[in-house]
């Protein structure tokens, strides 16, 4: 995590069952709160991603694969040539 000493205060409102549970698991709620936020900026970003690459055109597609292609094929050459 970060070692940034500056917090900012926020107040939550939460199922009271619930927040029972968490007691239950943890006396430290703010690194709770914290790994939960982080988890879940993470699948934000992570889903965001995934639909970026969801939603390429065919066009976009074709050009990569065309570009990975004559990049493996300049590795192989220079590997060839270094005699690895």
């Amino acid at each position: 995590m970060s070692n940034s000493t500056q917090k900012r205060e926020v107040l939550v409102a939460l199922d009271a069952e619930f927040a029972d549970k968490i007691d239950q698991l943890t006396d430290n709620w703010t690194e709770a709160i914290e790994q939960a936020l982080r988890l879940w900026y993470a699948k934000q970003i992570e889903d965001k991603l995934r639909k970026f690459y969801q939603n390429r055109s065919q066009e976009d597609i074709e050009f990569e694969e065309e570009w990975a292609t004559f990049a493996q094929e300049q590795m192989e050459e220079i590997l060839i040539e270094e005699g690895l």
